[in-house]
């Protein structure tokens, strides 16, 4: 009776043991896989206000920006020359004029055809002798070195045209004329590809959100947002990988549910692939920097009676 008890004894102390081996077990190998993933964050800074000596350095008029390529008809261009333009984009481009389309969204031009019109002449008019062409002014340089030329024949003759529209979607400076169409001087930008990419996958996201904030909007604030331009600069740093890691909002817009949609656009695209080796910093960083505009029209509001 007493080596049963004692068997008993033995066998309760083995099956307790391997109950608790199971148990712990589970809690180092089972449990770690059920664990639920911390989200991932993504850091966004307010950067402060920079010394007045910096934002003068920063305007410098040499610096380059780097704008959607807008390829213009080819009576707009001009030949190929060695001054520096301050716009880099896929090609190299000189233009008569610079101008900007007065149109706001993905930039794009009217096709590049010729934009000879052909016209019907009266016979009388068909007979008569060609004049002597005028004696065409001499051409003048601007302070930048660009020839300056008058091109409202060409606007007007690109309007009769209307083969297309124009648009811009980027913030030039307010010395580019706003006119019919895109034309800006470039220089090649090694490296466009990639910002055209990361264009394609912020655009869409960022007019949604600036859409669903100006359908918020009450009476009061549409009519204070409308017809201004609202400019919200950031720096986004990528990983190698071009997974997103921080956002540092450089300049506020003035409107808040602006510069969200700018920020909230940048975290839902999140991964921009593929990033070229060579943009990888000292840090393990690509820094970028980018600028959205918002131009905010109000339709006319109109009183009832």
């Amino acid at each position: 009776m007493g080596a049963m008890k004692r068997r008993l004894i033995w066998l309760a102390l083995a099956s307790s043991f391997l109950i608790h081996l199971l148990f712990l077990t589970g809690v180092y190998v089972i449990a770690p896989l059920m664990e639920t993933k911390k989200p991932e964050t993504i850091e966004v800074t307010l950067a402060p206000p920079p010394p007045p000596e910096l934002t003068k350095k920063e305007k410098k008029e040499n610096e380059k920006q780097i704008v959607r390529q807008a390829l213009v008809p080819e009576q707009m261009k001009v030949p190929e020359d060695d001054t520096l333009a301050r716009f880099l984009s896929e090609q190299k481009q000189r233009v008569k004029q610079e101008s900007q389309a007065s149109q706001n969204g993905m930039t794009e031009n009217r096709s590049n055809k010729s934009t000879q019109i052909a016209k019907k002449v009266p016979p009388q008019q068909a007979q008569k002798p060609r004049q002597k062409e005028e004696q065409k002014p001499a051409e003048t340089k601007d302070k930048d070195g660009y020839r300056t030329v008058d091109i409202s024949k060409d606007l007007q003759e690109m309007n009769q045209l209307n083969d297309g529209r124009s648009s811009i979607g980027e913030a030039l400076p307010t010395d580019v004329k706003v006119g019919s169409l895109t034309a800006l001087n470039t220089d090649r930008y090694l490296f466009y590809t990639f910002y055209a990419r990361i264009e394609e996958l912020l655009r869409y996201r960022w007019e949604t959100r600036v859409m669903q904030s100006i359908e918020g909007f009450d009476r009061i604030t549409a009519t204070n947002a409308g017809n201004h331009n609202w400019v919200t600069e950031v720096e986004f740093l990528l990983d190698s990988r071009g997974f997103l890691q921080k956002v540092i909002v450089m300049k506020e817009s003035g409107m808040k549910s602006f510069d969200a949609a700018a920020v909230n656009a940048l975290k839902d695209a999140r991964v921009f692939p593929n990033p070229p080796r060579e943009m990888i910093k000292e840090d393990g960083l690509i820094h970028i920097k980018y600028g959205f505009l918002v131009n905010y029209v109000p339709p006319v509001l109109v009183n009832r009676n």
